[in-house]
Order: structure tokens, then C-alpha cells, then sequence
């Protein structure tokens, strides 16, 4: 149990093991696994999906591998039983649940807590959580439905299809190596490796699509946009100028302003926005000092990076801002200090690894 990585699940428990006619309870680090154990897990709902990402684990619901298509083809869903529902009072094997939506039910919450049992015999209630697998063509035709309250798709990938990693990896493989060696370009490499994973489908089309970042990719293009506009117009130069007015003719200082600057902007907009747009700027500052530009991209992009001071600098501080309860000045309180800390320490040691 210990090696297979099944004793350290977040938000799961192993709580038996069914083996045959025998019932194993307090399943032991220890204990070894054998073909066709069924193993009970307590724990959240959401942590279902984790299981179904683990190689060598089948859901114990046979209805899944009745469901048309791959695997990799379908998604995890979360969906609420209305009070108007068909399925109210019966079972999901009773009321043929997948059958009727082309889904398999995979875990139901009730009242914030799971229901225990086997799955097929659960009586579904008004308000009912259920975890589902279905293909994601169930989302967009039930999602109106009366049937439900609420349909949405959970985030994250879809089930993986193991069967297709070694064909992966070497796709991988190649993709390094012509890379590394030289015959292509790093950017082909990587697009002749999106066409050989949809070709051998190792991903789908809708998969592929889906996994790209269109806001991400609208800011940045909006940056460059806006960089060259700062570049062009004569705006960087005039900006570096204005920075070293205040710093002198001392390149450590002008460093230090570049990395201020950067950070502060950091906090507001994305850090890929803001190492766009400051990146003329420092290139403008480095010429005009007549000193090499390296030490002032390593600092921009470090700063660009270290954005902590509030909630809107970066993705995962607005994820914990909500779901930890935590204030505006709590990031303030934290972020700042660390925010100086490594402003002095990136514009003390860039230098020495790449000198002026």
C-alpha cells in the first residue's frame, strides 16, 4: 500500500479492502495488493478524481466502461439534482441513470457529507452532489435541463489514457533531441510534437483547444503591442532618461530602479505584461548607459516573478486569497517584506553574475 503511494492521498483514506469473500479493515502500510482488490476510500468527493488519474486503478462501477468512447475523450462532471428530476426517489441503477444521460455516477454528496454504499443503490434526493463521468457533450445538453440544478465541468484534465504514455514520451524524446541537436528550431520541434500527440491520439483536438490560455495569450500579445509602441514612439528612451535623471550615471541604481519598477507593475497587471512592457525600457536604460543589458533582464525577469504583495499579482495568490479567507493587507503585511528582500538581493548579486 505504501509503495503504490495509496496510504498518502490528499483528502482520501483507505478504509477496507473487499478480497474476494474477505474483508481486510485496518489495511496496514504493509499490506500487498492483489489483482481485482476492491478498495473502499473515505474521504472528499472531489478526491475521486485523483484515483481516477492513478495507473493500475479502475473504478469499481463497471457502467464506466459502458460509456461510449475512450476514456481520455471524457470528463469529470459535477451536477445537482433538481426537485422536478425523474431520478428523485429511485436508485441509480432503478431510475437508469446512464441509460438516460450517457453518464456514470461516480460519488454522491448529500448535505456536505458522501454517501457510503454501493452506488448502484443509493436513492437520489432533491439537492443531491454527484460526481460523474460522461463525455463533454453532456455539459451543453443538460446543462438547461430541468433535471438538474446545476451542470458544470470540473477543471483539470480528463481521465488519462495510461495506455498512451510511452508513445508520449517518446514523442518527448524526439522533440529534445531535434531541438538540442539542431535540426529544428525549438518552436517547430514543439509544434511537430502537438501534430505527432493528435495524430497518434494521445490528445484530442477538443482537449488540445481547451488546455490553451486564450485571456493569457490576448494579454500578452496587448503587451507586445505595447511594449513596441513604448519602443518606437521613443516613450522607453524618454522613460529611461527620466529614471536616470534620478539615479545619475551609476548603473547599480538604475538596476535597482528598473527592478522597483517592474515589481510595482507586477503587482497590477500579469508578470507577463509587465516584463513586456519594462523590457525596452531596460534595454533603452542599459544603452544608454553604454553598459551590457543582461544584469537588467535577469533583474526584470525576477521581478516580474515576485509579485506578492497583492492578491492580483499572480494566479495562485487570487486562488488562496478566496478559498483561505484572507484579507487584502494580509498580502501586504507578508508580500512587502519578502518584495524588498529580494530587491536587494537581485540587484546586489545580478551584477556579479553578470557583470555591467
Amino acid at each position: 500500500m505504501e509503495d503504490a503511494g495509496l496510504r498518502s492521498l490528499p483528502g482520501l483514506f483507505l478504509s477496507e479492502i473487499y478480497r474476494g469473500q474477505h474483508l481486510i479493515t485496518s489495511v496496514a502500510p504493509h499490506e500487498i495488493l492483489e489483482p481485482d482488490d476492491h478498495l473502499v476510500f473515505v474521504g472528499a468527493v472531489e478526491s475521486v478524481v485523483d484515483l481516477q488519474r492513478i495507473p493500475g486503478l479502475t473504478p469499481a462501477t463497471r457502467q464506466v466502461f459502458k460509456l461510449d468512447g475512450h476514456r481520455a475523450e471524457r470528463s469529470f462532471v459535477e451536477a445537482v439534482v433538481s426537485r422536478t428530476s425523474p431520478l428523485v426517489g429511485h436508485t441509480i441503477r432503478g431510475g437508469r441513470f446512464r441509460s438516460r444521460f450517457g453518464a456514470v455516477v461516480l460519488a454522491v454528496n448529500r448535505n456536505g457529507e458522501q454517501v457510503h454504499g454501493r452506488l448502484g443503490d443509493i436513492e437520489l434526493w432533491p439537492g443531491d452532489a454527484l460526481l460523474l463521468e460522461a463525455t463533454p457533450s453532456f455539459v451543453t445538453n443538460f446543462r438547461s435541463s430541468t433535471d438538474f440544478y446545476l451542470v458544470s465541468e470540473l477543471d483539470g484534465p480528463a481521465p488519462p489514457a495510461h495506455d498512451k504514455a510511452p508513445t508520449a514520451l517518446a514523442i518527448l524524446f524526439l522533440m529534445v533531441c531535434a531541438a538540442a541537436a539542431g535540426v529544428v528550431s525549438m518552436l517547430e520541434a514543439s509544434l511537430l510534437a502537438a501534430g505527432m500527440m493528435l495524430l497518434t491520439r494521445c490528445c484530442t483536438e477538443e482537449r488540445a483547444l481547451r488546455s490553451v490560455d486564450w485571456p493569457l495569450l490576448l494579454a500578452i500579445a496587448a503587451s507586445f503591442a505595447l511594449g513596441r509602441g513604448l519602443e518606437d514612439s521613443g516613450a522607453a528612451s524618454a522613460i529611461a532618461d527620466q529614471l536616470l535623471s534620478h539615479g545619475g550615471r551609476s548603473p547599480w541604481l538604475a538596476l535597482a530602479i528598473i527592478y522597483l519598477v517592474t515589481t510595482a507593475l507586477s503587482e497590477l497587471v500579469t508578470n507577463n505584461a509587465a516584463a513586456v512592457i519594462v523590457f525596452p525600457i531596460a534595454l533603452a536604460t542599459a544603452e544608454t548607459l553604454g553598459v551590457s543589458p543582461m544584469p537588467f533582464v535577469a533583474a526584470l525577469m525576477v521581478a516580474a516573478s515576485a509579485s506578492f504583495a497583492t492578491p492580483l499579482g499572480y494566479q495562485t495568490n487570487l486562488i488562496v486569497y478566496g478559498a483561505g479567507g484572507y484579507r487584502f493587507g494580509d498580502f501586504a503585511r507578508i508580500g512587502v517584506p519578502m518584495n524588498i528582500l529580494l530587491w536587494v538581493t537581485t540587484t546586489a548579486v545580478t551584477p556579479w553574475v553578470w557583470p555591467f
